[in-house]
């Protein structure tokens, strides 16, 4: 009798379904080779490993499911799950933080991701999860951004009258103080647009200028370091609220460890991208004279800051840079 018992409750467990696991999507705007979409690849696989296949995460890249508005608004509904990119939240989300990532802010790049993974960047994930039901969960390197174009800019006058591709209100005054003109448009256009001559210029770190083979397109990378960025991840709160403790503690774990691996692959690889790009095309490595851009950026980023951002805002970057 028991022995029958034993063998019907076995049979009754082995026909139970399976606890279905976890999944989510990340949806990003980066091309599928930029270092961000690399790491985001390498953490899915090892949550997925970890949990052993109870955290499932769907990886959309190339802007597959919108620009980063959209991307972000998907993410606010919970239609995505996470989102990766430059700090596009301050400047769609938060504009009264977008100087954040505005240009000659900081002194270096250890300087601004002092920045973003200390105080302010957690009152920036606060604030977002409060208004938007959104929050950081993790920040890595993603360089300065630089100019491409099909000639040399070693000074701010030599980008007079190039149209260029810029990403926000502020830094379309500062290149039209360069001289520039300066005009929006998705990145997952940008390839097309530069192709055809609608843009004679971008400007983005050296990862993405890879990743998306705009040096395919652009004849010269000038070194003008004017803006450095950062990848940040966003996730959805009320998602994040349902996994377990166990699930957020492999979550949390898999995603430092990829975001480490980011920021190695950033410092370590972009001298070699920028040495692949003149061996696959002959693009020419131009070294601009940032001191000159830099004069002219200052007062107008301090101008917009007053009118714009957070009151004390650059005072509290000023502050970070003395922090250890």
């Amino acid at each position: 009798m028991l022995h029958r018992l034993a063998v019907a409750l076995a049979a009754a467990l082995v026909a139970m379904p399976a606890l279905a696991a976890t999944k989510f999507t990340l949806a990003t705007t980066n091309g599928p080779q930029d270092l961000s979409s690399r790491a985001m690849v390498r953490w899915k696989e090892a949550m997925q490993e970890r949990s052993k296949g109870d955290l499932v995460m769907e990886f959309v890249s190339g802007g597959a499911l919108g620009g980063d508005q959209e991307l972000l608004q998907q993410l606010a509904t919970n239609e995505i799950q996470a989102h990766i990119a430059g700090p596009v939240v301050v400047h769609r989300l938060l504009r009264d933080y977008q100087c954040l990532e505005a240009e000659f802010v900081y002194e270096d790049e250890a300087h601004g991701y002092r920045v973003w993974t200390g105080a302010l960047g957690k009152e920036v994930s606060d604030r977002l999860r409060e208004r938007f039901g959104i929050e950081i969960v993790g920040v890595g390197l993603r360089g300065a951004r630089h100019v491409t174009a099909n000639r040399a800019v070693r000074e701010p006058g030599d980008l007079k009258g190039v149209k260029i591709r810029v990403t926000n209100p502020l830094r379309s005054q500062v290149f039209a103080a360069y001289g520039a003109l300066p005009g929006n448009l998705p990145v997952s256009e940008l390839y097309g647009a530069l192709r055809q001559g609608v843009f004679d210029a971008q400007e983005n770190p050296i990862p993405t200028i890879f990743g998306d083979r705009f040096y395919e397109v652009q004849s010269h990378i000038n070194l003008t370091g004017h803006v450095q960025s950062y990848n940040v991840v966003t996730a959805n709160s009320a998602f994040l609220k349902k996994l377990s403790a166990e699930q957020r503690r492999i979550y949390d774990e898999t995603l430092k460890e990829a975001v480490d691996w980011l920021n190695k692959a950033v410092e370590t690889e972009s001298a070699e991208l920028l040495a692949k790009m003149q061996k696959e095309r002959g693009v020419e490595v131009v070294k601009s004279n940032v001191p000159a851009f830099r004069t002219i950026a200052e007062p107008i980023v301090k101008e917009f800051a007053q009118k714009n951002c957070k009151p004390g805002l650059l005072d509290d970057v000023r502050k970070a840079a003395a922090t250890n």
